[in-house]
């Protein structure tokens, strides 16, 4: 029971809440104990109103997830939990977001992660079925992470890195779509009838330029240089973009990954980049290299 939960919230999923933590990273804040616990509660609603998102989506699409060849094994399309359940664990985790949303004490937080359920709602109901508006949506929900956590410690959102995260963001969105066009066909998500692979493809290759390159100013940037003490912070552009070239051969050449989460926990190569990422920013703060 409690594994079929733990698949109907989607904790896998919780990663890209990693988002809300982008501002605390490289703020360098992250030696300070009440920002970093300001963080953390920001983190932690964000990945209960992201579960509920998951659970009433799996609600409203149980019918043709039943027809996916992976979603079929989800647990209400399956018939493990009942939808009764479903709708009962909606309340719990509305409960516990507002639970955090009350500790956290802050209006502009309260009130980002207001749009955001209420954009995922009409996402949910609507706009998953408009082509683009579908793709952008998911995109200025990652966007709306990134604000939440630099209000949550009270900084802001360099324009450079507000535009790598967007453009990421579209990236991953399209790299989904492209997946789920190739594999399952527009059987399981009526808004794919309106894509193609070569419209999808040049999306994709646009959006990673266009992050590898916003990623790149934003390292050059006076105010990045001056806050990390140096200008060696350019050298992670290789993680980046090994990271995104990655993931574009996974998809095109790997029949298992469908989703950039599941890539991340599946595939050594994108997980090791993401800890060498992280690892160099490290040693750039402790002027190691």
């Amino acid at each position: 029971m409690i594994k079929e939960v733990i698949k109907l919230i989607r904790v896998k999923q919780w990663i890209k809440n990693v988002f809300v933590i982008i501002p605390l990273f490289f703020s360098l804040k992250f030696t300070e104990l009440s920002v970093c616990i300001s963080a953390l509660y920001t983190f932690s609603a964000f990945c209960l109103t992201s579960s509920f998102v998951y659970v009433l989506n799996d609600i409203l699409d149980r019918e043709k997830d039943k027809l996916h060849p992976k979603k079929k094994y989800r647990p209400l399309a399956s018939g493990i939990l009942s939808v009764s359940f479903a709708f009962f664990l909606l309340a719990v985790l509305l409960c516990f977001v507002i639970l955090f949303l009350f500790i956290i004490n802050d209006n502009k937080v309260l009130y980002i992660v207001c749009l955001y359920l209420g954009m995922n709602l009409l996402y949910s109901f609507k706009l998953k079925h408009l082509v683009l508006a579908d793709v952008f949506v998911i995109a200025l929900g990652f966007i709306l992470r990134v604000y939440a956590g630099a209000y949550a410690i009270d900084v802001s959102v360099s324009s450079f890195l507000f535009m790598t995260t967007f453009f990421l963001a579209l990236f991953l969105a399209f790299s989904k779509r492209k997946s789920e066009l190739c594999k399952t066909g527009e059987s399981t998500r009526e808004v794919l009838k309106n894509y193609s692979s070569e419209v999808i493809n040049q999306y994709i290759i646009i959006s990673a330029g266009l992050t590898i390159l916003c990623y790149s100013l934003y390292t050059l940037e006076p105010h990045t240089i001056e806050r990390f003490g140096t200008n060696r912070l350019i050298y992670s552009v290789f993680f980046v973009t090994y990271g995104i070239f990655r993931y574009m051969y996974l998809l095109n050449f790997s029949e298992e990954i469908e989703d950039p989460t599941e890539a991340v926990y599946a595939d050594k190569g994108l997980f090791l980049t993401c800890l060498g990422f992280c690892a160099y920013i490290l040693l750039i703060l402790f002027n190691i290299v």
